[in-house]
């Protein structure tokens, strides 16, 4: 096997899985980019969130969240207020046209999600999500990013 099939493989599944969220979420007028559509969906289904939390939860790093949370705020989608638990810390809310927002995108990656479990058995899916959390955590793996 080429060594890069499995790399390229992954990539042609997000790529393909983007651009057909993309055509969704432009019809939507939802804002696109650094993961706020993921955003909205994740504080439709967790509640206010703090931005760290937000971040672990939604598998998004710290600048880059800030960012998303920038627009989706401009967009009027979200809300930051001061955390009463933690006062250098802010939550992380669905306005009311947000709550709608995340609505449709909830049901736009239930959509996909369906689509993508049609493809394969109970098994499979298992397996391979299995596999793919292996891959993910071979990344993580500190010793690989020193290697040459």
């Amino acid at each position: 096997m080429d060594p890069r099939e499995l790399r390229l493989a992954v990539a042609r599944l997000e790529n393909e899985k983007r651009r057909l969220l993309r055509k969704e979420f432009l019809q939507l007028d939802i804002p696109l980019g650094q993961g706020q559509p993921r955003l909205l969906e994740c504080l439709l289904r967790t509640g206010p969130r703090t931005q760290r939390e937000l971040g672990e939860e939604c598998g998004i790093d710290v600048s880059t969240l800030s960012r998303s949370v920038d627009r989706l705020v401009e967009a009027g989608f979200v809300t930051r207020t001061q955390d009463p638990a933690c006062r250098r810390c802010q939550k992380i809310a669905l306005t009311e046209s947000g709550r709608l927002a995340a609505e449709r995108v909830a049901a736009r990656f239930k959509k996909l999600d369906a689509r993508f479990r049609a493809a394969l058995s109970e098994e499979e899916a298992r397996q391979l999500l299995e596999y793919l959390n292996r891959l993910y955590q071979s990344l993580q793996n500190p010793a690989w990013e020193d290697s040459e």
